[in-house]
């Protein structure tokens, strides 16, 4: 293992909102609940304006790679999706920024289409694989990055759903490779993490907005392993864990990144974790980071840093 430590920063679910200038025939799907939603309340709460000042204070933070865990978009629409870009864009270059997409990114089938035009380099791995448009995007996931001994190996459960529905679902192709890439990842004694929008405990949502097929995905990471698991969706702090083969896996997920809330566990935040290689193992400290006030004011270290580890690769003997 390299002696330099890993900084991992943690961005979730910007759900940027742009309906001007689309036309009304692309609400004629489920896509107009979403602007009702956002007109009676996700607009009251989601100010773009947080994320802008948490972007300010991003240089300022050691950073290796930048991961950003889906909804960047509140529906999907061509404009969020370019507004997304300039965000990203000053985050930093493709190389330095990870994106994997959410279920609002793919609200419709036709948003897929905006999105991977719009953020193909960020979403795109170290090995670029043709995507060959077979079953939505599962052809080209799970993407793969390797960084400093660390393993970022994106997901994607976005999938088009019926109104009132924000499930996700891998798929068995996606587990399928998923396994394999684990298996392989965890002989080389990388330290894995594992980015999915949608949550892998259960109980963490309702069955409406949860991953269909988190119980198979929870079987792959029993049998094979992984260091750290990061997800958005839920829009506040989470930290959970479920058993691996060698030690237990730290489930973790954030606020949204533009939540204007006064509640600190729903509140916008970002995160950083200090991957540092140790003995026959790896040590991982996080240090959360978020607005000293609501709406106003520079980002300051929050009270709670705190550390966990594993002794050695969480593989199978």
């Amino acid at each position: 293992m390299p002696q330099a430590p890993f900084n991992l920063v943690h961005l979730t679910d910007f759900h940027l909102f742009q309906a001007r200038g689309a036309s009304w025939r692309s609400f004629l799907n489920k896509r107009c609940l979403s602007y009702l939603s956002w007109r009676l309340h996700r607009g009251k709460i989601n100010s773009p304006q947080m994320l802008s000042a948490l972007l300010e204070f991003l240089p300022s933070l050691a950073s290796d790679q930048v991961v950003v865990t889906g909804d960047l978009t509140h529906m999907g629409l061509p404009a969020e999706c370019m507004r997304a870009r300039r965000y990203l864009a000053r985050i930093g270059p493709p190389d330095q920024v990870f994106v994997i997409p959410g279920n609002h990114d793919a609200m419709v089938a036709s948003a897929r289409k905006a999105w991977r035009d719009a953020w193909q380099a960020y979403l795109a791995a170290d090995h670029h694989r043709q995507d060959s448009g077979r079953n939505s995007d599962a052809a080209s996931y799970p993407a793969v990055r390797i960084r400093k001994g660390v393993a970022l190996i994106g997901l994607s459960s976005a999938r088009p759903t019926p109104p009132f529905s924000a499930a996700g679902r891998l798929g068995e192709d996606q587990r399928r490779r998923l396994a394999a890439i684990l298996d392989q990842t965890g002989r080389q004694h990388l330290f894995r993490v594992l980015l999915i929008h949608h949550p892998i405990v259960r109980g963490q949502v309702r069955p409406r907005k949860s991953l269909r097929d988190a119980e198979a995905l929870r079987t792959i990471l029993h049998q094979y392993g992984a260091e750290l698991v990061l997800h958005g969706h839920t829009h506040r702090h989470s930290h959970k864990d479920l058993p691996g083969p060698g030690a237990p896996i730290p489930v973790l997920g954030l606020p949204s990144s533009t939540a204007d809330l006064a509640n600190p566990d729903k509140k916008a935040c970002v995160r950083v974790y200090t991957i540092l290689p140790v003995k026959d193992g790896w040590r991982v400290e996080a240090h959360d980071h978020r607005l000293s006030s609501r709406g106003h004011g520079r980002p300051a270290h929050v009270t709670t840093a705190w550390s966990f580890g594993h002794t050695r690769p969480n593989i199978a003997p």
